[in-house]
């Protein structure tokens, strides 16, 4: 059986946030719980990786804004997890140039956007991402695609994904739930998909 994997980003995901209603459909899931409000990069990835080492089953990782960055991250830092992950789905994914080593960016620090655009990874993943994102803006979040070699789905005008732009409950997310495997772009033409307004 599949295990689902919760990856909330800043400020967690309260229980009107589609991450939570999607924990109550999805019975054999779990989240990784944080320090929501600070999002160091580094902590994150040791909560996930002690949390991913504890399930047993194959995984499919949900993760959303900061949680997209996190769920990456653990699985270059930790490649040897990457067999336990059966695919991911990425959800309005944050910017990594808006972060640093201390949480987020200020003038002067460097950010993580150099580490993010060198990250090649093997995974069967689909990122859903916006057209007017204000944590991600769409060429960027196109950029990311393309370097990452993940196919994507525009979900159109639609904030970050998140309850502020009206997603609470998320059921156009479950067809992908049920996705057993999403092909990386290096296998195939790495095609996006705008879905129709």
């Amino acid at each position: 059986m599949i295990h689902h994997l919760i990856v909330p980003g800043v400020g967690g995901s309260d229980e009107q946030h589609w991450q939570s209603w999607l924990q109550r459909q999805l019975p054999n899931s779990s989240r990784v719980q944080q320090n929501w409000q600070q999002p160091i990069l580094q902590e994150w990835v040791e909560q996930w990786v002690a949390h991913v080492n504890n399930i047993h089953e194959p995984i499919q990782v949900i993760a959303h804004s900061f949680g997209c960055l996190t769920s990456l991250a653990a699985l270059a830092q930790h490649p040897e997890l990457q067999e336990k992950i059966n695919n991911l789905i990425l959800v309005a994914p944050a910017n990594p140039a808006r972060f640093s080593e201390t949480g987020f960016a200020q003038a002067g620090q460097n950010t993580y956007l150099n580490y993010f655009e060198q990250l090649q990874l093997e995974l069967s993943s689909l990122m859903l991402i916006s057209e007017n994102d204000p944590w991600l803006a769409f060429d960027d979040a196109l950029h990311l695609t393309e370097i990452w070699k993940f196919p994507y789905l525009n979900m159109g005008q639609v904030g970050h994904i998140n309850v502020a732009s009206g997603f609470g409950a998320f059921p156009q997310i479950l067809p992908f739930i049920e996705q057993p495997y999403f092909s990386p772009c290096s296998q195939m033409p790495c095609l996006g998909t705008t879905l129709p307004h």
